[in-house]
């Protein structure tokens, strides 16, 4: 047995159907055998809910669920455990608990159960055949070859495309603002202009008065600026203050009710008070920072204040000034209204510059993040084709694995139809053609620069629909949620049937389960427990193919199956199997053991009893 392995070693069942069910698993293989309704199937789920070795797909799950409610009734699951490394522990779990985590002396460990703590593969009835349908499946089967690989690397490319559509959202408010902000400015140029025919005087007064009106209008924009400026103050301040108190404030809706009587209400106060703590700290601290901020805004005043003197003697110098020229106050009124309302544009063009700078970062942190993860999708695809590699070594000629990067477009065309939906067009016909021949960061160029020969030359779109697909998809979110759509890459798996290579979509129900358990069957690190192996197998498929595996395989890695066919645990050799009974209302373990050791249990359950053996051998005349 390959010592860097994880191992189950031992289940124990308290409470409901199975109660009082104790199991020690062979490193090697183990049957699980028994009537219908006598718990096997129970048996298998318990040990995968209490691992959390939950299937991806909701259904399943709730399937599952369902099961261990129904049979555990309020019990415990506990599954002692070997990890990679060697060490023991327990993993107790009750129904809708947090697994926990028991050392091998019994007392906590403290840790949280995690999927890195210990591995396993485990197919529930059917799911097997399911893959063989699936494509999703598929991929995940590939990645439970190099779980904690794929599992980093999908986590990454999770990361990555919640960053980027939030970023695509980020770019879509910034350009909103932009077109708004460069709409309102459009006016400064002809206001610039009218402001520089009143300001074109050639006498030495209107001179004075230009200079005088100029600076005027230059103070009234240091009155917004300074107004803007002041602002912050008071803002800052509303945000420090309502840090003051917040865990006090929220510690008052944390009632401790019901728990005084607890053994544990000491460490509940503690936990409690230390929280009390550390708002006081926060307070302290805050108390510090706003005090400072309160310093700050009186010396702002103060300069505030010199400046508004300043403001007005100059104010009434340009006062005096027109009063001596009774000409110029008609202009000068004029003026000033002018420069209030160009004023006021100078800031919203100030707006705009930050804003554009803004989206410019934001861009590059978007390039920055797109060649992540191209860079990640691509690792990703590498790990995916090394094991496709090692499959093909191993399986082929009668499996051959071919895996395409970024070969399913069904989310891309699920995408582009919706876009497409209003235009007018057959847009489901449109969304398939573009997805099979344009990439989504392609078709977003072509989109952005109105390039309507290209797309045609690519697509052979009629002219109608290549107008409407460049009209409709010219939105900067729609173009950004296009960039990161994904695109699933493409696996498939054939059989080699009378030296034709045929897909697993094309099989008969038989033929996929002969297509998938090999690939499962394959050399792991990982226990393998699979729920009815056999089903819709043929008995001479199981004898040549399933059993040679087992017999290879279990040197390197523990197998469980739960089983109705004796060639599995018979032909197989297995170490060990699990015989479990029932009388309607409980499941028992009748007998445990090796297969000689539960040969009597085989022959009545597997074979139809003694008396159908020997009359099947009697009629083959063996």
């Amino acid at each position: 047995m390959n010592t860097a392995s994880y191992r189950l070693k031992e289940v124990r069942i308290v409470g409901g159907f199975l109660d009082g069910i104790n199991y020690r698993f062979s490193d090697k293989l183990n049957c699980i055998i028994g009537a219908r309704g006598t718990g096997k199937t129970t048996f298998l789920e318990f040990i995968r809910y209490a691992l959390n070795a939950m299937p991806k797909d909701p259904a399943a799950q709730k399937r599952i669920k369902s099961i261990v409610e129904n049979n555990l009734d309020g019990g415990r699951i506990d599954v002692l455990i070997e990890t990679r490394e060697g060490v023991s522990y327990t993993i107790s779990k009750s129904s809708g608990e947090q697994p926990k985590v028991i050392k091998a002396d019994g007392s906590p460990s403290g840790l949280n159960f995690t999927p890195s703590l210990f591995r396993l593969d485990v197919f529930s009835q059917n799911e097997v055949e399911n893959i063989a349908g699936q494509s999703m499946s598929q991929l995940a089967l590939i990645e439970t070859f190099n779980q904690e690989v794929f599992t980093s690397l999908n986590d990454k490319i999770s990361e990555l495309r919640s960053a980027l559509v939030a970023n695509s959202e980020t770019m879509a408010n910034q350009s909103k603002k932009i077109c708004e902000l460069s709409d309102r400015i459009s006016r400064l140029p002809g206001l610039t202009a009218q402001l520089k025919e009143l300001s074109a005087e050639t006498t030495e007064i209107s001179a004075d008065v230009n200079r005088a009106l100029d600076q005027k209008a230059i103070r009234d924009r240091e009155n917004i600026y300074v107004e803007d400026l002041q602002k912050l103050y008071s803002e800052t301040a509303g945000k420090l203050k309502s840090l003051k108190d917040y865990i006090e404030s929220a510690l008052c809706w944390k009632s401790q009710t019901g728990l005084e009587d607890g053994d544990n209400f000491e460490m509940i106060q503690k936990l409690r008070n230390e929280l009390v703590l550390s708002n006081d700290a926060i307070n302290s601290g805050l108390e510090a920072i706003i005090e400072e901020l309160r310093g700050s805004n009186r010396r702002f005043n103060e300069i505030k204040a010199a400046l508004r003197l300043k403001h007005d003697e100059a104010d009434i110098i340009c006062s005096k000034l027109l009063e001596k020229n009774k000409a110029e106050q008609a202009k000068s009124a004029e003026r000033r209204k002018l420069d209030k309302e160009r004023n006021a544009l100078l800031i919203m063009q100030n707006e705009l510059g930050e804003t554009q700078r803004q989206q410019e970062r934001v861009r590059i942190e978007r390039a920055k993040m797109l060649s992540e993860l191209s860079e990640a999708l691509d690792l990703r695809f590498a790990h995916r084709k090394q094991i496709v590699d090692r499959i093909n070594s191993e399986l082929m000629p009668t499996i051959r694995v071919s895996i395409q990067q970024f070969g399913n477009h069904d989310k891309y065309q699920e995408f582009l139809a919706s876009a497409l939906s209003s235009c007018g067009i057959y847009h489901n016909q449109v969304a398939r053609r573009l997805s099979d021949l344009i990439a989504p960061p392609q078709l977003a160029e072509l989109v952005r620069n109105q390039d309507e020969k290209t797309l045609y030359e690519k697509t052979q779109l009629n002219s109608n629909q290549t107008k409407a697909v460049i009209s409709r998809l010219n939105d900067e979110r729609l173009l950004a949620d296009m960039e990161v759509v994904d695109l699933p890459d493409l696996p498939k798996i054939e059989l080699n049937d009378h030296d034709t290579y045929k897909t697993t979509n094309t099989l008969s129900t038989g033929q996929k389960c002969n297509t998938i358990l090999p690939i499962l069957l394959l050399d792991s690190e990982r226990p393998l427990l699979v729920d009815q192996p056999e089903d819709n197998l043929d008995n001479g498929f199981v004898r040549k193919t399933i059993v040679d595996s087992i017999l290879r395989v279990k040197q390197h890695r523990q197998l469980a199956f739960v089983t109705h066919n004796p060639n599995i645990p018979v032909l197989g050799d297995a170490e060990h199997i699990l015989v479990l009974d029932s009388d309607g209302t409980h499941g028992v373990m009748r007998n445990c053991g090796t297969v000689d050791e539960c040969k009597a249990d085989i022959v009545d359950l597997l074979e139809g009893g003694a008396e159908a053996f020997i009359q099947r051998k009697n009629r083959y005349s063996y």
